[in-house]
């Protein structure tokens, strides 16, 4: 088997008839519209290249090999279709010999739609969906006798490592091997020197191999990710026709509600992030490089687990968590918006086959995550249906890991929902689009109190922290970085006090674009990051959990960039992992700080007119300064202000009004006080998603404003449909 890359020299064109440039793979179009809230281009772009089918390929057959396009791609060659494959994060591959005309050029055309369609997941999510193909792009010329290259997307390889009695390794390798007819497969085990553990020869197609090796070393996750190497050659009639080399690892894993999450035996409290995989200004076309300084990134914080959101990321990505250690919630795009029809259904079955039966060998992976917010828009039979046909599925394809879903803070623990995969994770946003932060410790209290049976993860967390604003003062709902941090310091210490949690994951690693997002004054972004988008700065946030997860020396100042300060008396607050911290203004010592776990403080501390120079020092020696300038005036740009006239303005004309009747700009507690515009709502939107709580915390907001933050979830259409019956109901005379 060869691989060619074909990455370059791609003629790009999109179907609103703009000009045709030539482009070079990975490539999104409209870029800056997916991430600046203008949305960008939708429907569907062609790439055209021209490939000249070599002497050397004649017998064989090809196929092209995309390791992942946004999110519909219908493969032509020579002007005749060949396939069309849905979903937008997978590898796929076609079987184009057969329009390939030897010693001419041939004209292969991927045409790729990046609509929203209610037959392939995701139709709603908070994030953007890029449109492009966006990973390399192969032409792979085999022999019909091969490890397959029509398994989902797979390598044709699937290894079972498990240790028997008394520490013996055993290896099983199944292989799918196309036209096997006299074909044997050699397996052979290498440590991480190259030696030879073990070996076996059998037939293909038949039993698995089996190879055994005594005391192997374990993957032990961040203290010791050991792997060994597969070298699996595919002999025909005794002459050598293909290679694969597939690294794995031994580790055993279990999850319950009393032992929490294991590894190897050994309890192991995760504690991570979430991370999308897009960038500024190049989307989701990331090179290598970028997917290294995000892994960079998770273990300067000290994270020992990832979640994957909300869909397959790229091989590389896995691969540099094998070898770092970091267990990995990989996870497919079931998410919010869901439909009921049969081929959506079989596109989320598609979706999670090619996940699992893809990444099958790395052992990073230690869950299988199905489904993401699925009761958003109500938990209607058919949602738990599909819940129990992927967790079977899943299964049945890898009975060795453990499947989770992540379900709304709203879920009930005793829900049918809650039982159907070996572990779930909660989203929970108490202290910033609900609540205060404590809720979330008198609701974890209260599932400790009645010994929930099912494990739970909180598998969501997050405020969002934008850089220019910074404040003394703190609340929720401002989106600054001072509150950013105020929040992560309370929910820290709530998951640390609630040993019930086996993992928890802060959302997110960095900031991504959402599309539809018009929040704290920037338009199409989550700012949820502990990192900025373009992963040059570090918000104070991360600095906590690089203190609280990390074995590195920390010791930061937070609110730097809060530098101009109008109050006479400050808090100066740092994270630091040492065991003192003494605090120098101006030169001169204020004494060693206050300290609660890995935070540390000095209240009322007064600021000279003009420039001050802060310092703090810890026992081991190491510090960190910054300059803040003392009683100065108000810095408007410190604080978000929203002008709702502004804001009315842009939208009043958006929707038809009548004096005296409901429309959308009424609040939701209006609404709801009037049985007739209830029952309005509840016909358009279904009573069960009227019963969610989470749904009545947002009684005192418009539903105009309710559907313009919901990231895209709540469609225009469906809001233009509901206004207009609204429009038709009186207001009840006060």
């Amino acid at each position: 088997m060869r691989r060619y890359n074909i990455n370059s020299d791609w003629k790009f064109r999109k179907g609103d008839g703009s000009p045709a440039a030539v482009v070079t793979l990975p490539h999104i179009w409209d870029i800056r519209g997916g991430q600046n809230g203008n949305g960008g281009y939708v429907g569907v772009c062609v790439y055209e290249k021209q490939i000249e089918m070599s002497d050397d390929w004649k017998g064989r057959d090809i196929y092209l090999e995309i390791g992942a396009a946004g999110s519909v791609a219908e493969v032509v060659v020579n002007d005749q279709p060949v396939g069309t494959h849905k979903g937008g994060y997978s590898l796929f591959r076609f079987n184009i010999t057969e329009w390939m005309r030897p010693g001419q050029c041939n004209r292969i055309e991927v045409r790729v739609d990046n609509s929203v369609r209610d037959d392939v997941y995701p139709i709603a999510a908070d994030y953007t969906f890029f449109g492009g193909i966006y990973r390399d792009v192969n032409l792979v010329v085999a022999d019909a006798s091969r490890f397959s290259l029509d398994d989902d997307g797979s390598e044709g390889v699937y290894i079972i490592p498990e240790i028997t009695g008394g520490g013996r390794g055993r290896v099983r390798v199944y292989s799918v091997v196309d036209e096997p007819e006299g074909c044997e497969v050699c397996c052979q085990v290498l440590d991480q020197d190259g030696e030879l553990c073990a070996k076996a020869t059998v037939k293909a197609g038949k039993e698995p191999a089996e190879l055994f090796i005594e005391q192997p070393v374990l993957w032990n996750g961040r203290s010791s990710a050991y792997q060994y190497t597969l070298s699996a050659d595919l002999l025909k009639d005794g002459k050598w026709m293909e290679k694969r080399m597939i690294r794995f690892g031994f580790r055993s894993i279990s999850l319950s509600a009393e032992r929490g999450f294991q590894l190897n035996g050994e309890r192991l409290f995760l504690h991570g992030v979430g991370r999308h995989q897009d960038r500024e200004d190049r989307g989701w076309a990331i090179s290598r490089e970028d997917i290294e300084e995000d892994m960079a990134l998770l273990k300067e914080i000290g994270a020992n687990t990832v979640r994957l959101a909300h869909y397959q990321h790229a091989p590389y990505f896995y691969e540099l968590c094998d070898r770092e250690g970091l267990a990995v919630w990989a996870e497919i795009p079931f998410i919010s918006r869901l439909s009921d029809s049969a081929a959506a259904r079989e596109n989320a079955l598609l979706q999670l086959t090619e996940l699992i039966k893809q990444n099958y060998n790395h052992p990073s992976i230690c869950f299988w995550g199905i489904g993401n917010d699925v009761t958003m828009f109500g938990a209607e039979d058919w949602v738990e249906e599909a819940l129990w046909e992927m967790n079977a599925l899943a299964k049945r394809l890898d009975p060795g890991r453990i499947t989770v879903c992540s379900h709304m803070m709203t879920l009930a623990e005793d829900s049918p929902l809650s039982v159907i995969t070996d572990g779930i994770g909660y989203n929970v946003y108490y202290g910033w689009y609900v609540g205060e932060c404590s809720d979330m410790g008198v609701w974890l209290d209260e599932l400790q109190q009645k010994q929930v049976p099912v494990p739970i993860a909180i598998s969501e967390y997050g405020a969002d922290g934008i850089l220019t604003y910074q404040t003394g003062s703190p609340t929720r709902g401002d989106y600054s970085e001072s509150y950013q941090s105020l929040y992560h310091e309370e929910m820290l210490a709530i998951i640390r006090e609630h040993p019930l949690v086996w993992a928890s994951y802060v959302w997110n690693l960095c900031d991504f674009a959402s599309v539809n997002r018009k929040e704290g004054g920037v338009n199409g972004r989550n700012n949820k990051g502990l990192v900025t988008y373009d992963r040059k700065t570090r918000k104070d946030a991360f600095y906590l959990y690089k203190a609280e997860w990390s074995g590195e020396p920390v010791v930061h100042i937070t609110g730097k960039r809060y530098k101009r300060r109008a109050e006479s008396r400050n808090t100066i607050r740092v994270y630091s992992n040492a065991e003192d911290v003494e605090l120098f203004v101006n030169s001169k010592s204020m004494g060693a700080m206050c300290k609660d776990c890995h935070i540390f403080w000095l209240d009322g501390v007064a600021l000279l007119p003009g420039k001050n120079d802060i310092l703090v020092k810890t026992e081991r020696g190491d510090y960190d300064d910054v300059i803040l300038y003392g009683e100065q005036a108000d810095e408007p740009s410190y604080l978000f202000r929203q002008d709702r006239n502004a804001e009315m303005r842009e939208v009043a004309t958006e929707y038809r009004v009548r004096n005296g009747y409901h429309s959308v700009y009424d609040t939701l507690d209006e609404i709801l006080d009037n049985p007739e515009a209830k029952k309005v709502l509840e016909e358009e939107a279904g009573a069960d998603v009227l019963s969610q709580p989470l749904l009545h915390t947002l009684g005192e907001l418009p539903l105009e404003s309710i559907a313009r933050k919901s990231g895209g979830l709540i469609r225009k259409e469906w809001v233009v449909r509901l206004n207009e019956r609204l429009t038709k109901v009186k207001k009840l005379q006060e």
